[in-house]
């Protein structure tokens, strides 16, 4: 499972990873299938910051304030 950020309106369940900087940043969960993913969506609606997340998970690389969008 990897989590990826979105507004849930009806869970108010906070996890202490959620907050950073004192910005709430909630997650929902996506299953990764183990042979194929297929990635679809619109320009600017979060593939690139998805493929990013996955990479930083697998590798261990430390998640910095410049990795989170808060654009959308």
């Amino acid at each position: 499972m990897l989590q990826v950020q979105k507004e849930n309106k009806k869970e108010n369940i906070r996890y202490p990873w959620d907050d950073i900087d004192g910005k709430f940043y909630p997650y929902v969960r996506i299953p990764i299938d183990p042979k194929v993913t297929t990635i679809v969506g619109a320009n600017e609606s979060g593939k690139t910051h998805l493929l990013s997340a996955i990479r930083k998970g697998i590798t261990g690389k430390e998640i910095q304030y410049e990795d989170f969008c808060r654009y959308s």
